[in-house]
């Protein structure tokens, strides 16, 4: 290293302050990469880990994956756009904000449709423009069975529906079919907690698949709980916790509802606890950190 070395310049010489161990600061040939051996393998994500290491054996072009069409609409007469002035009874529309913002960050081309009123013929022919060009919709709001949720029987109407309800908390009112005989249709609930996380759990890694990826699944942590849950609910549930930095243990949030959208901002990630388990201080449970989730 050179700033182990001295140069004496009268008298053409280099002094070294150690003498260096055999192999000592030499790169050797097929030392990160041996010829033949595969350097980014099909259906792995391009970070830009894996492109630099791509660049660093002459890659000039990759092949690679479109982007998946993702086209998304929110249903609701009761929706706001921010700076519009509220009305009695009105909320505004966040979930377009989390749902696109999620969408370019998996890498997906997002045509958002904005907001759909509240009519069977408005939502049925938001889907079939949806369905011209998207291979994925993704819908909030108008699911569940209020008397003004139209999205199940026009995705009925427009394609097939395949799954509603399934027994996760929060999120049980998401929906799953195809619209136009093509395109991919997920209908998420409209509350914005349960937006999130369906969109987290079971939008993500359908985009991800869309896009050629093999590894999908995020990590589930054994973490040690900090907090009592003495009453769970028969579902499947996914409690929002926070990383104690001293203790190292997760912290529950005190409101588990699902219009709490503070929840996602100050916590850290999720808890998978089954149906009907109980959890004490001290317990192992599986984590999953928003930064697994989000990306």
């Amino acid at each position: 290293m050179q700033e182990e070395a001295e140069l004496r310049a009268e008298a053409n010489e280099v002094v070294f302050g150690r003498r260096p161990e055999p192999g000592e600061w030499i790169r050797r040939t097929g030392e990160d990469i041996r010829e033949g051996a595969v350097v980014v393998a099909r259906g792995k994500r391009l970070t830009p880990q894996a492109c630099g290491l791509a660049a660093s054996v002459g890659a000039a072009s990759l092949r690679v994956h479109r982007r998946p069409r993702v086209a998304c609409f929110f249903t609701g007469d009761e929706l706001a756009m921010p700076g519009e002035p509220l009305a009695p009874g009105a909320i505004y529309n966040s979930n377009r904000f989390v749902l696109t913002a999620m969408l370019a960050r998996l890498g997906a081309e997002v045509r958002d449709l904005g907001i759909v009123g509240d009519t069977l013929e408005a939502t049925r022919a938001a889907l079939r423009e949806a369905a011209q060009e998207a291979d994925l919709i993704v819908t909030s709001g108008g699911v569940s069975v209020g008397e003004e949720d139209h999205v199940k029987p026009a995705v009925e109407a427009e394609g097939q529906l395949d799954l509603w309800r399934i027994a996760m908390k929060p999120g049980r009112p998401l929906a799953y079919g195809t619209v136009g005989g093509r395109a991919h249709f997920i209908g998420l609930p409209g509350n914005p907690v349960s937006s999130f996380v369906t969109f987290m759990l079971m939008v993500r890694p359908f985009v991800l698949r869309l896009a050629g990826a093999v590894d999908i699944e995020p990590p589930r942590l054994p973490m040690v709980a900090g907090f009592d849950w003495p009453k769970p609910d028969a579902r499947r549930e996914f409690l929002r916790v926070s990383v104690d930095p001293a203790s190292g243990r997760l912290n529950c949030f005190p409101n588990q509802g699902s219009a709490v959208l503070t929840s996602t901002v100050v916590c850290d990630g999720l808890v998978d606890n089954p149906g009907g388990q109980a959890i004490a201080p001290g317990d192992v449970v599986r984590y999953l950190p928003f930064a697994s989730l989000l990306n």
